[in-house]
């Protein structure tokens, strides 16, 4: 199954998978951080008796187990507690109190990216989590449920680490690796979920490309590529065709589909 970003189109926005492996550990330990002592049952339901409405199940369990939570690029929004009254000021209440008219009946915000855009519930929907993106001004499903969205960006942190890894490497090495039907042709590929296109697969390692052998790929030619023939053949022929990179894919086919634009920035740079 090929697994890209659900909540934004990573076409317009691959930055965020070109942090260094410094940053991702940075996030990663201010996400350690950032997160409270679990809220009590009694204080969740002094919660819901203020909005007027129970919470959805899985966001109560979750905070239930931890307050101001994060995943990924998300901030959740925490339950007021006088402990820590400057850090949950900006609390679930508050910010559902506030500017309502700005967006759709029903809407219920739970996190924000800190962009503009909101993540929650369309109620009486309590299941599913979609996302409000703030410049088209709609509502977008991104997930069937809390915990499968939690899994998502988890997904999002690992491969976004691949492809950094790929980058890091390649650079290194001087190698780029693939597989092919034909040694001349028959790049390994899978259909983009962005749109009417498709992934080429690379690999910065040799175990990474033959880990992919599978699902009909067992015959394929283990290919090496000079990285200069990467940069000044593949990629350029891949922005004219309008084709996605698909870097340092798992075994499972998950990873990211980057712009090859801004592959080539990044291995140019």
């Amino acid at each position: 199954m090929v697994y890209i970003r659900p909540a934004k189109a990573l076409r317009d926005g691959t930055e965020f998978i070109f942090k260094t492996s410094a940053q991702l550990k940075e996030r990663h330990h201010m996400e350690q951080i950032t997160g409270l002592p679990g809220i009590s049952e009694e204080r969740l339901k002094e919660v819901e008796a203020e909005l007027g409405f129970s919470l959805p199940s899985e966001l109560w369990a979750y905070l239930k187990k931890e307050n101001k939570f994060e995943a990924g690029e998300w901030q959740f929004h925490p339950i007021k507690d006088e402990q820590y009254i400057k850090r949950t000021w900006e609390d679930i209440v508050r910010v559902n109190s506030t500017d309502t008219e700005d967006y759709p009946d029903g809407f219920f915000r739970i996190a924000t990216d800190g962009s503009g855009d909101e993540l929650g519930y369309l109620l009486p929907d309590t299941k599913t989590i979609v996302l409000w993106n703030h410049e088209e001004e709609e509502v977008f499903p991104v997930a069937p449920t809390l915990r499968a969205f939690m899994k998502q960006e988890q997904q999002v942190e690992e491969s976004a680490m691949r492809a950094e890894d790929f980058l890091q490497t390649v650079m290194e090495t001087g190698t780029v690796y693939g597989l092919s039907k034909l040694k001349q042709s028959g790049w390994a590929y899978c259909p983009s979920n962005q749109e009417e296109s498709d992934v080429l697969l690379f690999f910065s390692t040799k175990e990474g490309a033959r880990a992919c052998q599978t699902n009909g790929w067992e015959n394929y030619h283990l290919i090496r590529l000079d990285l200069d023939v990467f940069t000044d053949d593949w990629l350029p022929n891949m922005i004219q065709d309008g084709l996605y990179c698909g870097l340092n894919w798992d075994a499972g086919l998950q990873g990211l589909e980057l712009n090859p634009e801004n592959v080539l920035e990044e291995l140019e740079g």
